[in-house]
Formats: structure tokens, C-alpha cells, sequence
């Protein structure tokens, strides 16, 4: 994987704002009573922090793609078709429990629809992308490429399982799971790209898609 120059304190804040600012959502719900609102605010926070603190990055990562525009494409479309199929083998086996969007305030709250879609697809994503190229900045493995994937893609993935404190062990192997999975795939795309935005353009689609199901 490429080489950047994210500074260490920049990834330490940066990863303590990713991990650490979900963890407020049950003290934020006191003021909200609304799981989904809370999430909104959160996300929408996480992503505008990460994207400023570290643009010099999210902004290379762009120019990547725009530059490599024919094998992003391909592959945002290969990480569209993957999470489609990781989306329905949660929702029939793995099962996560993830937080998803109360239809009923989506409903009531319709002049606060678009913050809600677009910081439980495109915030949520670009936060989870960024924050994972952040992660593996400066991991340098001696071992093969796919050992490379393996082996960032179970760290990311574990570290996203244990912040969200699941309560059970059978909770924890199923968040495990579904991180697992998105964060090697996070990973693959990085590395054959060597840009986060393919990743975080299908994440986005995928995600967006969920949500439009939830208004039908």
C-alpha cells in the first residue's frame, strides 16, 4: 500500500474521534430520544472532523481516482456487487444488530430526511474509509499483498467490533463478522486502486439503497 505523511498525532486524534464519539450516543439520547437523530449528528460530526483534519489526504485520494477513473469505476462496481451480497448474508446469517433508521422518524422529522440519508450513507461511509486508510498508514507488513489485506482488514475489523462494546460473545462474532468482511474488502479495493473513494462510493450506494428500502 502506498506511502503517506499523516502525521502520528493526527492519526491518534483522528482514530480516537472515529472510535470514540459513537460512545457518546447514549448520552446524546437524553437530549434527542431518538437513536436514529443521534446517530445523524454523530456521523455527520465523524465525517466532517476526519475529512478536515486529514483533506490534504481525502483530496489525493480523488485526484487518484479521477486519474485512474476506468479501474475505480471497475472496482467501485466490484465493491457495490460484494456489499450487496456481505448486506444480505447479514441479514440472514451473520445478523449484526447494526443501528439502522427508525422509519417512524424518518416519517415524522420529513424536513430532516436529507441529513438523515446523507449522514447514514455518505457520512457513515466516507468515516469508515477514511478512517481505516488512517488505521493502515503507517503498518508496514513484510508479508505477501493478501496476507497484507488479511491481516489490516482483521485489525480495522476488530478494533470497529470491540468500540462498539457488544455485550455478548455472540454479538461480538457477528459485528466481528460484518467488519471483518468490509474492512478486507476496504482493503482489496485500496490496494488495487491505492484510493479510498471506490470503496466509499459503493459503501454510500449501498447503504443509500438501504435506506430507500426502509421508506417503501
Amino acid at each position: 500500500m502506498n506511502k503517506t505523511t499523516i502525521s502520528i498525532p493526527k492519526i491518534l486524534i483522528s482514530l480516537i474521534v472515529y472510535f470514540a464519539l459513537p460512545l457518546s450516543a447514549a448520552w446524546l439520547n437524553q437530549f434527542v430520544d431518538s437513536m436514529t437523530i443521534t446517530h445523524t449528528m454523530i456521523y455527520s460530526a465523524t465525517a466532517l472532523i476526519l475529512i478536515s483534519l486529514n483533506w490534504e489526504v481525502f483530496s489525493l485520494h480523488l485526484q487518484r481516482f479521477a486519474k485512474n477513473m476506468k479501474d475505480c469505476l471497475l472496482f467501485t462496481l466490484i465493491c457495490f456487487i460484494v456489499i450487496i451480497l456481505l448486506q444480505l448474508a447479514c441479514h440472514f446469517i451473520l445478523r449484526p444488530d447494526n443501528t439502522i433508521l427508525e422509519r417512524e422518524i424518518l416519517l415524522h422529522y420529513t424536513f430532516f430526511i436529507p441529513a438523515m440519508v446523507l449522514a447514514y450513507s455518505v457520512c457513515y461511509a466516507v468515516s469508515f474509509t477514511l478512517a481505516f486508510k488512517i488505521f493502515v498508514d503507517r503498518i508496514h507488513l513484510q508479508v505477501s499483498e493478501s496476507m497484507t489485506i488479511l491481516i489490516s482488514g482483521f485489525l480495522f475489523g476488530f478494533l470497529c467490533t470491540v468500540s462498539l462494546l457488544p455485550s455478548t460473545f455472540d454479538q461480538f462474532l457477528r459485528l466481528f463478522g460484518y467488519f471483518f468482511l468490509t474492512s478486507t474488502l476496504a482493503s482489496y479495493a485500496y490496494n488495487q486502486t491505492h484510493s479510498i473513494i471506490p470503496m466509499t462510493l459503493a459503501y454510500s450506494l449501498v447503504l443509500l439503497g438501504n435506506i430507500l428500502l426502509i421508506l417503501i
